[in-house]
């Protein structure tokens, strides 16, 4: 399919998730009092003629395209705590006594100590799931409302696996949006399935600063760039929104935060700072904005040879590094002036310094996707895309209505431009018998690959150990006590 097509009509699927609230999306959608109020997460689901339940429908080929995403963002917030009980922040979690030292004990076989055989060709859950789970209390005293977009990778250099993830921290799991303060968080881990957590955010959002991610601050990837200098190894890419805009649907309206992408960086992937904004490609464009630190790419700019471009939402970046070249993988919805859809799917962008991206041709590359997550073969040599890409029907087989999916599809490439098409079965779907998805996953996971073990690690839905107040939205307008965990399948 080439751009400008929409799979399945303008009724295409278009997901939006906005991290700051939790309400039964179809009231929260048509502006209906809350009953009972709970925050702390919020859906906004778009199809093109429908927001009604929450879905669309996929194209059953996404096009074999060349070059380089969605209108989304993956599921919310994150946090920890211990087995239990609502945990405090930097605890070792994940159902074991974590290890300290310079000990490079991250191999396959440790992963499979820990969580059980990998099997060939199919998931196995860890044994260990849920490995963090939400409810833990920061230091001052706030509450880490959920675990949402991990993105996991084990660093040579230090023999460690780490991983960033979205968190919003509020006084209560019931705070009103204007308490709720978004950000990232991190871990590390000598096996990939026991996480010893950083107490502090690595970046927040500014409310009320008029930058141009003073809303949002979400969907983490980072990487480490060897030729950088020290104080920038880490680069960090995320989705960020100053507000809300309107868009058009053809029989209604929705307003929705307008995602558009960012970098920042760290010399230890602990702290990291926004591109300085004289560095930003905006620094001297009339944007808007009162503030570009950490801006790099505008939905307007991502689609170069689309048509009646106007604007564009991006979110859930996605972080790839190949020989001297960046790559950048995300979600994406190209609007025209009217502010009307003219595509989705996953977009690519590439950069020499991580900086100044250049959108590759025919975006959105794989129409129909989104929540891209890359990673390559060593023994083949191939690239592997894993995304979403689920119908209404599909996601109303999930319990919960909060940003459900019902797993990942993989293609692959030779050179991260040519994408095969989308297969007819999933490379891993929801298990309702886990004990860490009863109400459903939350879109999405990131995977990692290493000794020819694959690992996917999810948000997912838990009714064990749920902190007090936590809830979770199922479609018969239930609020049943649930608390949103991480969870990890490995195969080989």
């Amino acid at each position: 399919m080439q751009y400008g097509e929409n799979p399945g009509g303008v009724a295409t699927f278009l997901t939006v998730v906005v991290k700051t609230r939790f309400e039964y999306p179809m009231r929260w959608l048509l502006g209906l009092p809350m009953e009972p109020p709970v925050h702390a997460l919020a859906v906004v689901c778009l199809a093109a003629s429908t927001i009604l339940g929450c879905g669309g429908t996929h194209s059953a080929t996404p096009a074999l395209s060349s070059g380089g995403t969605s209108p989304v963002a993956g599921a919310g917030v994150g946090g920890n705590a211990g087995a239990g009980a609502t945990g405090s922040g930097g605890a070792t979690v994940g159902g074991g006594v974590g290890t300290t030292g310079a000990s490079r004990a991250s191999t396959g076989s440790s992963i499979e100590a820990a969580c059980g055989p990998a099997p060939v060709g199919s998931f196995a859950r860890c044994t260990k799931n849920p490995l963090l789970r939400a409810g833990a209390t920061t230091a001052d005293g706030r509450v880490e409302l959920s675990i949402g977009d991990p993105d996991v990778f084990f660093d040579e250099d230090e023999g460690v696996w780490k991983a960033w993830w979205s968190t919003g921290v509020a006084p209560a799991f019931s705070a009103p949006d204007a308490q709720i303060q978004m950000g990232i968080k991190y871990a590390t881990s000598q096996d990939g399935a026991t996480w010893s957590v950083q107490q502090a955010l690595t970046i927040q959002a500014e409310p009320g600063s008029g930058a141009w991610d003073q809303l949002k601050l979400e969907t983490p990837s980072v990487v480490k760039i060897p030729w950088n200098p020290s104080e920038r190894r880490y680069l960090l890419a995320y989705a960020g929104a100053q507000a809300q805009r309107t868009v058009d649907l053809g029989t209604s309206q929705l307003g929705v935060p307008w995602y558009q992408l960012g970098v920042a960086f760290s010399a230890d992937g602990k702290t990291f700072a926004r591109l300085p904004a004289a560095e930003s490609p905006y620094a001297n464009a009339s944007t808007g904005f009162s503030d570009v630190a950490g801006l790099v790419l505008l939905g307007k700019d991502a689609f170069p040879d689309l048509p009646d471009v106007a604007d564009g939402l991006l979110a859930d970046p996605e972080l790839v590094v190949d020989g001297d070249t960046v790559h950048l993988f995300f979600s994406s919805m190209p609007v025209n002036a009217q502010m009307q859809p003219l595509a989705y799917g996953v977009s690519h962008a590439t950069s020499k310094d991580g900086i100044h991206f250049t959108p590759q041709p025919n975006n959105p590359q794989v129409s129909g996707a989104a929540q891209p997550s890359v990673v390559k073969d060593p023994s083949s040599g191939v690239w592997e895309l894993f995304y979403v890409s689920d119908t209404d029907q599909e996601k109303a087989t999930e319990p919960s209505t909060f940003n459900p999916f019902l797993g990942v599809f993989r293609s692959t490439s030779p050179d991260l431009s040519t994408w095969s098409a989308q297969p007819a079965q999933r490379y891993l779907t929801w298990d309702p018998n886990a004990p860490g998805e009863v109400y459903g996953l939350i879109a999405a996971g990131d995977m990692a690959l290493r000794e020819g073990i694959h690992r996917y690690y999810y948000p997912g839905w838990s009714s064990k150990d749920v902190p007090a107040g936590f809830v979770c939205p199922l479609r018969d307008g239930s609020y049943p006590p649930a608390v949103i965990v991480l969870d990890l399948a490995i195969r080989r």
